[in-house]
């Protein structure tokens, strides 16, 4: 945060930070942004929300949470969000369906997924006829319970997916021993562990390589409109990435404020954890995992098989920020 002008001070989630304001003499553009979870891939937007960077970069941002993945796409295809950090899955699954949506950058190219499970769980054999939460159907919570029993040699006919809706629902659900396993993130994942008499039967991230979770969005229509709006919303979120990893001890205060939960070890191990194995260091797309991602729908959606990564990723904005030398800038 150093290289921040120290121009303004804000508080937020109990802390002080520095605010650099755009030029005087520059218009702020408003753009409506929305993200479907209260979860460590949101965290380092709500730094740059902290740190006053959209500002510094000349967006008026009107920032929303909506639930669910599906729901989001709905809505930035509808117009009401201009850009959205949505997951792949469900952003992919519209574009395949015709939707106007294009992939412009990523924040997360792993599934962050751990699947619970109470602990008298142990094998494959006890999780069978077993009921996991999940948020939606054709969410990326659904997507990782399906990997995760397909890792344990189970199929999904043999376990109950339940749709509970966000973490937070799905958390009390299996604290209550309404459910026996959820599909979690750190650092809810932590506190069920130490919480609980439960364990991480599967992590995702240690059986699927290059499978992409959380995208951001926007609509073709509004990016051939709006393009300068784009290039400031990546270069504030860049710039929220790189301060993010690059200080951590602010980084947990503002992310466990976010996620309303106390600066302790879960809140560090998922900050760790993020920062070494989850987000994308140059928010880039994986264009294999798009690959991955359509070649899964394709099992349930046909149509998927024949739509190439190509003509759902739009990276020309960030393609350009790269080539300008905008990255190495960030220091």
């Amino acid at each position: 945060m150093k290289h921040l002008l120290k121009t303004a001070f804000i508080s937020v989630f109990g802390i002080g930070v520095a605010l650099a304001p755009a030029s005087a003499a520059e218009d702020m553009l408003k753009v409506k942004v929305a993200y479907d979870g209260f979860s460590m891939t949101t965290a380092p937007m709500q730094y740059a929300m902290a740190l006053g960077l959209f500002e510094k970069h000349g967006l008026d941002v009107d920032l929303t949470y909506v639930a669910g993945g599906s729901v989001l796409t709905q809505a930035v295809v509808g117009g009401s969000v201009d850009i959205a950090q949505n997951g792949y899955t469900p952003a992919i699954a519209a574009a395949v369906a015709g939707a106007d949506l294009s992939i412009i950058a990523g924040i997360a190219n792993k599934l962050p997924f751990q699947l619970v499970v109470d602990g008298s769980i142990k094998s494959a054999d006890d999780l069978r006829g077993k009921s996991i939460a999940i948020s939606r159907l054709g969410s990326s919570t659904d997507t990782g319970a399906r990997f995760a029993v397909e890792s344990l040699g189970l199929s999904a006919s043999d376990v109950n997916i339940l749709q509970l809706g966000g973490e937070g629902s799905r958390a009390a659900a299996f604290l209550s021993n309404q459910v026996n396993g959820l599909m979690s993130q750190y650092p809810r994942t932590q506190e069920m562990v130490l919480g609980k008499e439960a364990n991480v039967l599967v992590d995702l991230t240690d059986i699927v390589d290059d499978y992409p979770n959380t995208a951001y969005v926007t609509s073709d229509k509004y990016l051939a409109e709006h393009p300068e709006v784009v290039r400031r919303f990546l270069m504030a979120m860049a710039e929220g990435l790189h301060e993010f990893r690059a200080d951590p001890d602010a980084a947990r205060k503002v992310t466990a404020g976010f996620l309303k939960m106390e600066d302790g070890p879960a809140v560090e191990k998922a900050f760790h954890y993020y920062s070494d194995n989850v987000y994308a260091k140059r928010l880039e797309v994986s264009r294999t995992g798009v690959a991955a991602v359509l070649a899964q729908l394709a099992k349930t959606i046909p149509a998927a098989a024949s739509v190439s990564p190509e003509s759902i990723i739009d990276t020309s904005v960030l393609d350009a920020l790269v080539a300008e030398g905008f990255f190495e800038t960030l220091k």
